[in-house]
């Protein structure tokens, strides 16, 4: 039998890795919620009358407050993210992403009959708690269960399943944006939340949190189930083998103790990385067109907002669309480029195109500007999209794992939210050139990671956290690098120090 640590993708360990995206998926209709039907809620743009008790519109004359409306949702996230962190490592991830979704129940209930903007802004907070428990799950679920070779590919879900819940509810807010039917949006996202809580149970825990609690019976019948067809003795051993050691170092750390240094190895650098690149992507201006592209477009179009489907919100969806195709044109990319190659290549296209964007705004070129939306949301999928949601299950021990990835989301969520607030009013006041801004940090995230971030494809993540752990370092240079798995006879061995 093939040895298991060389296998590719597995049926089961997609069918795992689904049932774990509805959470992100969740998270992603949540943003979209707010894009089409923005000018409805915002502006009132139909009128303001009444249906029963509840009013057609929340009425918001201020941007900053709408963008707080907005970025909330990213703040709940955070706490999500944050909570999350404790529960996983006590009760697991299949109790984390079950339980956490029903919070969605309670987000939709709260925003499909909300009356007035404190009601509306708790509904966002809350549904933003369970997104954030999700992704915070998700990416270190998906980095247990699968192979390296698995990794690949499986580590774009969350970006993956974000966008197919952007570009589905753009499709529905087409039909749904005008009131009252706006309410229904908000509303199906209890009902994913309830779908998550039924089918997750189904999917199998992750073997690695099951030997941390000493179950190794169930986790090597979890582990033969991921590695259908293969022998699994090695990879099981593999996994004991390393959660002993690091238990005789440490127990699981937390979030404090990382940030803090307190670990046995030296997680500065993977600590830098996952921060940064994070930072980066929320930095390089992705939420500024996934929150307002309807906005942005319509400056160009200039189209009667209560003429409901717009060309701007037509456009929207069709940027959705094009959006999920290149984030699953990423993970198949991730299976032949590395991750640094394809960061580079993203976040240097992206700065080009904000570059462009300008240039058309500022001449007034609708077509160009609609265009470099549609490149700049497309090729953000290539790689910022995806590849930061999983360099903490690629870069860190198993013991730091959980607080190094609620580290990077908490950074991402933070950095969402300011984006979120500071956007309206930094476009009223730099209108056609806003996007130099995002230029810029795009130039900046291509030198880090030339400069920073190490190539973890089909690498095993102890060979890399062994090379790595030495404290912030440029690695550019061949005393960094770490070798590849090529076959059953030629596993990793991991360069010197």
């Amino acid at each position: 039998m093939v040895d298991s640590r060389t296998l590719g993708i597995t049926k089961y360990q997609v069918f795992c890795t689904v049932l774990a995206a509805i959470g992100s998926f969740n998270f992603g209709w949540n943003i979209g919620t707010v894009n089409i039907p923005g000018d409805v809620l915002q502006n009132c743009v139909t009128g303001h009358k009444y249906y029963g008790r509840f009013p057609s519109c929340i009425g918001i004359s201020s941007g900053v407050v709408w963008g707080i409306i907005v970025g909330c949702y990213a703040l709940g996230a955070l706490l999500g993210a944050i909570i999350s962190n404790p529960v996983i490592d006590r009760k697991g991830y299949k109790f984390t992403l079950s339980w956490f979704a029903l919070l969605n129940v309670v987000g939709a209930l709260l925003l499909s009959l909300t009356t007035k903007v404190p009601q509306f802004i708790i509904g966002r907070i809350v549904v933003g708690v369970a997104a954030g428990a999700a992704n915070n799950a998700l990416s270190t679920y998906v980095s247990d269960i699968t192979t390296p070779r698995a990794r690949n590919v499986l580590s774009g879900v969350v970006q993956f399943a974000c966008n197919f819940g952007i570009m589905l509810d753009n499709a529905c807010a087409l039909g749904l944006a005008p009131p009252p039917r706006w309410r229904i949006l908000f509303a199906l996202t209890g009902v994913f939340g309830l779908i998550n809580f039924i089918l997750f149970p189904f999917a199998s825990e992750s073997p690695k949190w099951l030997v941390s609690k000493g179950k190794y019976e169930e986790a090597r019948q979890a582990l033969t189930r991921f590695r259908k067809g293969a022998d699994v003795d090695v990879e099981f051993n593999d996994i004991v083998r390393i959660h002993q050691e690091n238990k005789e170092r440490t127990e699981d750390v937390n979030v404090y103790q990382v940030l803090r240094g307190d670990t046995p190895h030296n997680l500065r650098h993977q600590l830098l990385c996952v921060s940064a690149l994070m930072f980066f992507q929320q930095l390089c201006g992705i939420n500024a067109v996934i929150f307002y592209s309807t906005q942005i477009i319509n400056k160009s179009t200039k189209d009667d907002p209560a003429d409901i489907p717009t060309l701007a919100q037509i456009l929207t969806w069709v940027i959705s669309m094009v959006a999920l195709i290149f984030t699953f044109a990423g993970m198949v990319l991730g299976a032949y480029f590395g991750r640094r190659t394809l960061l580079m290549f993203s976040h240097a296209t992206m700065a080009l195109f904000s570059a462009i964007l300008v240039a058309g705004s500022v001449t007034n070129v609708t077509a160009l500007v609609v265009t470099m939306v549609f490149l700049f949301n497309a090729f953000f999928n290539l790689g910022v999209g995806p590849i930061p949601w999983a360099t903490a299950g690629e870069m860190t021990p198993r013991y730091a794992m959980t607080a190094m990835s609620a580290i990077g989301t908490g950074i991402g969520y933070t950095f969402t939210f300011v984006i979120g607030v500071i956007f309206p009013p930094m476009q009223d006041a730099w209108q056609n050139y806003t996007f130099f801004f995002f230029m810029a940090w795009n130039l900046a995230a291509v030198t880090f990671v030339f400069l920073f971030v190490p190539e973890t494809k089909d690498r095993p993540i102890e060979d890399t956290v062994k090379v790595h752990s030495c404290g912030i370092h440029f690695v550019v240079g061949k005393k960094w690098k770490v070798d590849a798995i090529k076959n059953n006879d030629d596993m990793v061995v991991p360069a010197d120090v």
